[in-house]
């Protein structure tokens, strides 16, 4: 009676877990199948030196830092025969005259650091509003491209430790963003 039970038992556990094993495989092949994830890479600091309008951009700061620096050359070249000057003349001027004339020198030194910094200010400001510009519209033909060839996700090259070089999106980036977006002929 006892092996009665038991064969009856392990009839009930057998026809169970084919049941289990019957819906798992149901489940499994009936359910979508999952898509196969594609991720892409691209070198945001490359487009943004190597798309046409980086290189205007590249062009123009480098035109406006010329235009810049060219007063604070003339004035740093003042300033300094003018010290020369003054290093000259030390035996011969009075003590007052020559701390009056070191006194304009320096002043006119904080007047070269105050200029030279209002240029590099007024220079990041530039390639700021320049950046603020660019950035939107590689960012659009970055999604447009993961969007029309099906990429799950496009990460910039300076972030990931690792990634197939094959993967790598930025040169297509480039040039479609060449064909799509004029830079403003603005200074």
């Amino acid at each position: 009676m006892i092996l009665k039970k038991t064969q009856k038992f392990m009839k009930n556990v057998t026809i169970i877990i084919c049941g289990l094993f019957l819906a798992l495989s149901f489940i499994l092949h009936s359910s979508p199948v999952i898509a196969e994830e594609k991720y892409g890479v691209v070198d945001m600091q490359e487009i943004l030196l190597k798309c046409n309008a980086g290189k205007k951009n590249v062009e123009i700061l480098k035109k406006m830092e010329n235009d810049k620096s060219k007063p604070i050359m003339e004035k740093d070249a003042k300033l300094r025969k003018l010290k020369d000057d003054l290093d000259k003349q030390k035996t011969v001027l009075t003590q007052d005259a020559f701390r009056e004339k070191e006194m304009v020198i320096q002043r006119e030194m904080r007047d070269l650091q105050t200029m030279a910094k209002d240029a590099a200010d007024e220079m990041k400001l530039k390639e700021r509003e320049m950046l603020d510009k660019l950035i939107p519209e590689i960012r659009k033909v970055i999604r447009t491209i993961g969007e029309k060839e099906k990429y799950t996700m496009i990460i910039d090259a300076h972030a990931p430790v690792y990634f197939r070089k094959d993967t790598n999106l930025t040169q297509k980036v480039i040039e479609e963003l060449n064909k799509t977006y004029k830079p403003e002929n603005s200074r």
